[in-house]
């Protein structure tokens, strides 16, 4: 089973949150992010608006950093040709999104079909596929554009 993890953007100040996480809290009844000492009830404030929550999708990239929601990934795969036997090397960048399917990179055109399902139950990220996170889409929106430089 993996870890269930966040990382958390503070949508004021427009950048992740780094310290403090531990007084941060989901009420997942209400569907709420709280702040504040839950021990005492009169420190505790809705921050649900003010904040986004990124998932861990469970995944790290080859360096050894995880994988979160929102995250840009560079993917590159490597298989044999259609036509021949010489090997086929594909890449391309998106970001890591949620749908019904789990975690998945669509491409950028957004065909409607993943190009790859971020979970190994489905086998989809073969022995011969390399993930890198490049930025996320907050502070590198850039990356996702035609021909950015990486």
């Amino acid at each position: 089973m993996r870890p269930i993890e966040f990382r958390v953007r503070d949508k004021i100040r427009n950048r992740y949150v780094e310290n403090d996480v531990a007084d941060l809290a989901l009420d997942l009844r209400n569907g709420n992010v709280l702040f504040g000492d839950l021990g005492h009830d009169d420190s505790i404030v809705n921050v649900t608006d003010d904040v986004l929550l990124e998932q861990y999708t469970g995944l790290k990239d080859k360096n050894g950093s995880k994988i979160f929601e929102g995250d840009i990934l560079r993917i590159t795969e490597m298989s044999e040709g259609y036509k021949s036997a010489e090997l086929e090397v594909k890449e391309f960048k998106a970001p890591v999104v949620f749908d019904d399917y789990g975690w998945i990179v669509y491409d950028k055109e957004d065909t409607g079909y993943p190009l790859v399902i971020l979970d190994r139950a489905f086998d989809s990220i073969g022995a011969d596929t390399e993930i890198e996170i490049l930025g996320n889409i907050y502070d590198n929106p850039e990356l996702l554009k035609e021909g950015a430089a990486e």
